[in-house]
């Protein structure tokens, strides 16, 4: 898998900063992170980027507490403690909105918030194959929220993937969707009751053993799901000021040390700025130390200008699951480690 990757970045021009960023990712169904104009709503008519897969299997976890917990234990080699799992379910919010298409219905059960991060559990019934062979996922996704939580004039990013999608332990198809938004650590998913539409068309699938990665449709339709996102608090916020870390010159593969400033952790993402001048030097991967040594490493993230002036080069990444920062000791890039105060 890796080598086809490597083969396909051959053959593409695409930045020393896109081929890093793809490198890193998780090699599931990753849909792209779209740059848009200042608007009103957010929107996104999505096209598969990459050939990676959703998780197919049967028995997976049926709710996003489950999801979150096998995720952890998968990921640290160690259960997800009851005060992780707290904020969890501080973090989530049940929907309970379907709506039905050619006699599929497509249920959005529930939703987990954070500052720029929202995972929202799909619930699926209907006529369909349900194999351990089969992915799934749908053909294209749009999500538009309102009041537009992006207030930074300059272009942005956003992106959708599927973590999974299942037979879940109930015996439904169960898929995963994760949303994230470069906010330039300015707002806030959940600083404001927002409402949400989502829009999906054609559930397809791909059998790993017999089409490899061409789609066959299972039905065809546009389904749209009209939600409300509750504001919140992402827990604690832990604001660090100004840091200095190892970075990595993505051209020359040099490393030296940079300065971060504004740095910010929260539960789901870490932001922090550096200077135009510096942006060519991507900070080595982060992860938060626990106390108990278990690291949590990020998963994807994007950068943008949060000054019009081009001077403010701001870069957000997001934490494979959501962290309860009391119990988080240090901040990892690379093997530096800079120890967190208790406040």
């Amino acid at each position: 898998m890796e080598e086809n990757y490597r083969a396909m970045f051959d053959q593409v021009r695409a930045s020393d900063r896109l081929r890093e960023e793809v490198s890193q990712m998780k090699m599931h169904k990753q849909m792209p992170r779209r740059r848009f104009p200042k608007t009103g709503l957010i929107a996104a008519v999505i096209l598969v980027l990459l050939a990676g897969s959703a998780i197919a299997s049967v028995g997976m976890p049926g709710t996003l507490r489950g999801w979150f917990a096998r995720e952890w234990e998968e990921s640290t080699g160690a259960p997800m403690t009851e005060e992780q799992l707290a904020l969890v379910d501080d973090l989530t919010q049940p929907v309970g909105v379907s709506d039905t298409q050619n006699s599929v219905t497509v249920t959005v059960d529930s939703i987990t918030v954070g500052n720029s991060t929202m995972w929202l559990l799909l619930k699926i019934s209907g006529d369909y194959p349900a194999e351990e062979t089969l992915r799934y996922h749908f053909r294209g996704i749009d999500m538009t929220l309102e009041p537009d939580p992006d207030q930074v004039e300059t272009p942005g990013g956003y992106g959708f993937d599927f973590p999974y999608a299942a037979v879940a332990e109930d015996g439904v198809l169960t898929m995963l969707v994760r949303f994230t938004i470069d906010l330039a650590g300015q707002t806030s998913l959940l600083d404001a009751p927002r409402q949400t539409v989502l829009v999906l068309e054609d559930l397809v699938c791909n059998d790993l053993e017999k089409r490899g990665d061409e789609d066959v449709v299972l039905s065809e339709g546009g389904w749209t799901l009209t939600f409300p996102v509750e504001p919140g608090e992402a827990g604690e916020i832990r604001s660090l000021g100004e840091i200095r870390v190892p970075a990595m010159d993505l051209e020359s593969r040099k490393i030296k040390t940079i300065a971060l400033c504004d740095v910010e952790i929260s539960a789901t993402d870490i932001t922090y700025v550096r200077s135009a001048e510096a942006q060519e030097w991507e900070p080595l991967r982060c992860a938060l130390v626990l106390a108990d040594g278990t690291a949590v490493e990020q998963s994807s993230g994007s950068s943008r200008f949060r000054d019009t002036a081009c001077t403010e080069w701001s870069s957000v990444y997001y934490w494979q699951v959501p962290v309860d920062l009391n119990q988080v000791t240090a901040l990892r890039f690379g093997d530096t480690e800079i120890p967190l105060s208790d406040g």
